[in-house]
């Protein structure tokens, strides 16, 4: 993945350019100018990015908008706060806590119907 469509996925899930830094695992801050940085992702990027590319496929299957993302939630394991920031914390791993509760909803959801 290149970083152009990196940039394009944040875009099309509503993130902060410093959140999506941060979720990559980028060493570097946003320049002073506040124009993205052009990078070269490493293996270990490009699978945050993947799964990032994911949990956007996922708020799909279950109907929702890149906004849920900010919103906050009650449900296990985000205890009132958004997604977004569980994933930012996370680690990496706090993007994949999120696509199992994206999965488990989509579960009950196709199980509903």
């Amino acid at each position: 993945m290149s970083s152009a469509e990196f940039w394009r996925l944040i875009d099309r899930l509503g993130l902060p350019n410093a959140d999506a830094l941060n979720l990559i695992d980028y060493p570097g801050k946003l320049p002073a100018s506040g124009k993205r940085p052009r990078f070269r992702l490493t293996t270990h990027q490009t699978r945050l990015a993947n799964a990032l590319a994911e949990v956007g496929t996922a708020l799909e299957a279950v109907g929702e908008t890149p906004a849920w993302l900010h919103q906050r939630n009650h449900s296990s394991p985000f205890s009132g706060r958004p997604p977004l920031a569980i994933m930012v914390v996370g680690n990496g791993e706090g993007i994949g806590e999120v696509l199992r509760f994206l999965g488990r909803l989509a579960l009950r959801k196709s199980v509903a119907r």
